[in-house]
């Protein structure tokens, strides 16, 4: 990312952002969340 031009304040960011939708999909997959809604194929 760093060939991206990002800082490390950025990648921090970005790695921050990953944590939070990661941990939010495993506390769904534990209480069995089904989704609202599905993507079309």
């Amino acid at each position: 990312m760093k060939r991206l031009g990002l800082d490390n304040e950025a990648i921090g960011e970005i790695v921050a952002v990953v944590d939070l939708f990661a941990g939010t999909n495993c506390i769904a997959n534990a209480y069995q969340v089904e989704p609202d809604v599905s993507p079309e194929p």
